[in-house]
């Protein structure tokens, strides 16, 4: 999304932020719009006095996105993670640039899309009691995606998409490394067999419908 920004005359809209550094706060007024040049960013949201990932964002990717509506504000606070580039366009401006390039709209509705995706994956993940279940179920959606073999996915990555905490991950990851069903590399995993992981999920969904069936009697 953002290789052009030279091209569009955006490049001046730079703005460099350093690891731990925060974007925005949850509750602000939404007047901008983030594109990640380099680096990544993390948001958060509180619920119930507990504070959680809810998203991981990189290279090309938009953050914000909720000032394109008017008067709102932020959902959720963003956090660099590591040093951390950005253009950083208020939303009229943003809406001017997709008018004159229809296509940066159409690529900023395929991003939106893949987010409301991600979103049910969370959802999804936040309702299965079973911290095996959810990493599996993660890993097989990115398998379907078209990422078999390689996965481009880090321990944090698979925390905020699982909604299980980085030590609950990583265990689970391990568990799996070392039966053999995975590999892991620095930032990648790399499923063996994606046809025994399939079984491992349907064993497991199997026994987790068994359980609630015998304690709801």
């Amino acid at each position: 999304m953002v290789e052009s920004a030279e091209e569009l005359g955006i490049e001046g809209y730079r703005r460099s932020f350093s690891a731990g550094a925060t974007l925005f706060y949850a509750g602000a007024p939404a007047t901008e719009l983030y594109l990640i040049r380099e680096g990544r960013v993390q948001l958060f949201k509180r619920a119930r006095g507990v504070e959680r990932s809810i998203g991981l964002y990189g290279a090309e990717e938009l953050v914000g996105e909720e000032a394109l509506l008017p008067g709102a504000h932020r959902s959720a606070t963003a956090q660099a993670i590591e040093q951390t580039s950005a253009l950083v366009i208020e939303s009229d401006t943003f809406r001017a640039l997709v008018r004159r390039r229809p296509e940066l709209g159409e690529r900023v509705m395929e991003q939106l899309v893949r987010r409301l995706q991600r979103t049910e994956e969370q959802l999804e993940n936040f309702l299965l009691p079973d911290p095996t279940i959810r990493v599996l179920n993660t890993l097989l959606r990115a398998v379907d995606d078209g990422g078999e073999g390689l996965l481009e996915l880090s321990p944090l990555e698979l925390s905020t998409r699982t909604a299980l905490g980085l030590d609950q991950v990583k265990a689970v990851v391990s568990q799996l490394r070392d039966r053999g069903y995975l590999s892991l590399g620095d930032q990648t995993i790399t499923i063996n067999h994606p046809s025994a992981l399939r079984q491992l999920h349907a064993l497991l969904a199997l026994k987790e419908d068994v359980q609630h069936g015998l304690s709801c009697r």
